[in-house]
């Protein structure tokens, strides 16, 4: 009697132990999946963690999920990779088109090359602005629907910004998004640019508005204006530098050859060239590289809105639009014919660059038909 006794207080306990091993199994399995949850972000929720009226039926669904994971592994892996990527990487923007929220749009273009109008263009409303180096006007922009914007006239700047923020976000666990990068520049017929250029030379307090730039009486009459253009012209000025600071390096970072071998591409396509991606190697791996010439612009929205139905052309002002005063007095530099002494001193004095972007719009030829756009912006 007494041995029966003991027989069935062991299995008394044996079923306490198995209860408590099976408590203390589901306790550790929900933990777990919290833990992960909580690392990897949205998940869609199995059946233990909807369904928990008591302790016995926690038990259960947490043995028939262990079961299940190891039947196969990769339908519930697979499920929850889908439901985390879906609801972090796509967003909609105003016009309820989708995209994807980590998308990167960079902005490396020349000074007075139309930067204005290719900034506002892939910056949405509301996007947040920053300048990383104002010095050398590298700015970022973090926008509601998740994508961001960098913006700079020099190339180094932009490759470094854009590593940069690859690495961020490779170490904030989001390095296998699906985003695209994209950089936009653009090129300008000389005639235009070197008096755009020259202007900007002469300070700010003869262009901008709230400076009183507008006045007329502080410029210099239209003859002393085309002798100070003139001689621009045959020195040696920052104008060299400055067009070097973004094109050349974004045409060897693509391998997109020279500006004539791009301009035969622009001439198929109405007015642009599509570069890309960067292969591996590169610095901006899987980028693309979206090459406008501004005598084209009109032809820009359509061309965005093939390149990406998610962006809109948004027009630059030009100083003319600002102050509209100067419209007669800048004529006097907008409409100048150079000469070939003109000429001639910008070959000598230009690098390789400079040549090939002058042979480009046919400059040395007479006959050639000037693609100039009248706009000093």
């Amino acid at each position: 009697m007494a041995s029966r006794k003991i027989a069935k207080l062991y299995c008394v306990i044996a079923i306490g132990l198995t209860i408590l091993v099976l408590n203390q199994y589901s306790s550790n399995t929900n933990r777990n999946e919290e833990e992960q949850y909580a690392q990897q972000g949205p998940r869609y929720l199995s059946s233990s963690t909807s369904n928990n009226n008591n302790k016995n039926d926690n038990i259960i669904n947490s043995l028939q999920n262990s079961i299940e994971q190891r039947l196969n592994p990769s339908k519930s892996s697979s499920l929850s990779s889908s439901s985390s990527r879906s609801l972090s990487t796509i967003s909609t923007n105003s016009a309820g088109q989708q995209r994807s929220s980590k998308d990167l749009y960079v902005v490396i273009n020349t000074p007075k090359m139309g930067s204005d109008g290719l900034t506002s263009t892939v910056v949405s409303k509301g996007c947040k602005a920053s300048k990383l180096n104002p010095i050398d006007e590298l700015k970022r922009f973090d926008c509601p629907d998740g994508h961001t914007i960098l913006r700079t006239h020099k190339f180094e700047l932009g490759v470094t910004a854009i590593e940069e923020h690859r690495r961020t976000t490779q170490s904030q666990g989001n390095g296998d998004d699906d985003g695209k990068c994209l950089i936009v520049t653009a090129i300008r017929h000389p005639a235009s640019w070197f008096p755009s250029f020259f202007v900007q030379t002469m300070g700010p307090s003869y262009f901008v508005p709230s400076l009183g730039g507008c006045n007329l009486d502080k410029w210099p009459s239209e003859k002393a204006l085309l002798a100070e253009y003139k001689a621009f012209l045959h020195k040696r000025t920052s104008a060299y530098f400055t067009l070097n600071m973004a094109l050349p390096g974004l045409l060897a970072e693509f391998n997109g050859g020279s500006l004539q071998h791009q301009f035969t591409f622009m001439d198929q396509n109405g007015g642009y060239s599509e570069l890309g991606p960067a292969p591996p190697t590169s610095r901006v791996a899987g980028c693309k590289l979206l090459f406008l010439r501004m005598e084209e612009s009109e032809r820009w929205p359509a061309i965005f809105k093939s390149i990406d139905p998610t962006l809109k052309f948004k027009k630059g002002l030009a100083r003319i639009d600002k102050c509209p005063t100067l419209t007669e007095r800048l004529k006097v530099i907008t409409d100048y014919e150079m000469t070939d002494e003109d000429k001639d001193v910008i070959f000598r004095t230009g690098d390789k660059y400079v040549r090939d972007w002058l042979d480009a719009y046919g400059y040395r030829s007479k006959q050639a038909a000037r693609m100039k756009d009248r706009i000093v912006a």
